[in-house]
């Protein structure tokens, strides 16, 4: 993943206490990162940042939207994302991960990347299946053009012959036993 130096925060010379931080992410930021699922972004962090003497503990707070393409009409959708997330960064030895939520980073360590946080936050709020909402009335908001194509396409197919043969015994061996 590519480094981004806005994200990159310098905490060996902040005092112990909370500090403040606010980044405005764009479609750029998933593009830099080359990630192509995330077609734009307006998105609005705020990471506040606790300095204590053996850890930070970094409480961000993402809102905002990101284009993604509708599974289903192709046409891209501004989901919601509304989420808050912790971390924590323990100081150690040596790196690692002990758990989702809580790292260790060396003593010699003075700065924190936290453009991966982001990325994985931020990626973690979009669902598998992303599809247009249905409208009050319960239609479809997806692209009209595209559902009569995906529409057409489903009365044109073809059924496999052995599948109905198999349909045809199971009718008959039910209507043997009532």
């Amino acid at each position: 993943m590519e480094q981004q130096d806005d994200f990159i925060i310098p905490f060996r010379g902040l005092a112990l206490e909370v500090h403040r931080f606010h980044y405005e992410i764009d479609g750029s930021f998933f593009e830099e990162l080359e990630y192509t699922e995330l077609q734009g972004a307006a998105v609005n962090v705020d990471l506040d940042l606790e300095r204590q003497e053996r850890m930070l503990v970094l409480d961000f707070d993402i809102r905002g939207t990101v284009d993604v393409p509708c599974d289903r009409c192709l046409d891209n959708i501004a989901w919601p994302v509304d989420s808050r997330w912790q971390l924590i960064i323990k100081f150690g030895e040596v790196y690692e991960e002990e758990s989702d939520d809580v790292i260790v980073i060396p003593h010699e360590q003075h700065q924190i990347d936290v453009t991966q946080y982001l990325f994985e936050y931020i990626t973690l709020m979009v669902p598998i299946r992303k599809v247009h909402p249905d409208d009050e009335d319960g239609n479809s908001t997806c692209n009209p053009a595209m559902i009569r194509i995906l529409e057409q396409h489903q009365e044109h197919e073809d059924t496999d012959q052995r599948w109905d043969a198999l349909r045809g015994l199971k009718d008959d061996l039910d209507s043997l036993e009532h």
